[in-house]
């Protein structure tokens, strides 16, 4: 009950106020419940942005499974396009993504990149499971592929990313990883 009120009152503030703007005592305050709840579970704003977010990506399915690699790759760099957008997710990238790199920031940024790849590794494991690719394909290096495109036009040099973008680079990195070209692609 309180993680669903701070994440809610986190996610108001930085619609509102932006990264910048948020403060812990105001996030205490719009989530109604005492200032020392918010800093005993998280400390800084770094610790709570990322735990916050890292919940709610241990809570998402695992990709949504459309019975093909490219399908699956297509699915989760759309989920990425529509996630980059939010202010709570723009939030943890620029945590995840640079600043001064002191522990917390360090250790938040790994933990960020960790759940995103755990979570993402189900993809893989699913072409692997349908014969679409090698056993010993790795996950992690598929997801890098298929994904650095995307958050470079991004977040980087600003360009839109189409449909046709995504779909070229779910391809390109299945292909890259051994793909078959199994049906459905």
């Amino acid at each position: 009950m309180v993680v669903a009120a701070v994440r809610r009152a986190t996610d108001e503030l930085l619609e509102e106020v932006g990264y910048e703007g948020l403060t812990l005592p105001e996030v205490a305050a719009r989530a109604g419940v005492n200032k020392t709840t918010v800093y005993r579970r998280w400390p800084t704003k770094v610790e709570l942005i990322t735990g916050l977010f890292l919940l709610r990506t241990a809570q998402q399915d695992p990709g949504r499974d459309t019975g093909s690699l490219v399908g699956d790759l297509v699915a989760m760099l759309e989920d990425i396009v529509g996630h980059v957008n939010s202010p709570a997710t723009r939030a943890v990238l620029s945590v995840a993504l640079g600043g001064a790199l002191d522990d917390a920031t360090r250790t938040a940024r790994e933990a960020f990149w960790d759940e995103r790849f755990h979570h993402g590794a189900a993809i893989v494991e699913r072409a692997v499971a349908r014969g679409e690719l090698p056993p010993e394909a790795d996950a992690r290096l598929l997801l890098e592929d298929a994904g650095s495109p995307v958050y470079f036009r991004l977040l980087i040099t600003g360009q839109a990313v189409t449909d046709a973008d995504i779909e070229f680079f779910a391809r390109r990195a299945a292909q890259r990883a051994g793909g078959t070209g199994a049906a459905g692609e």
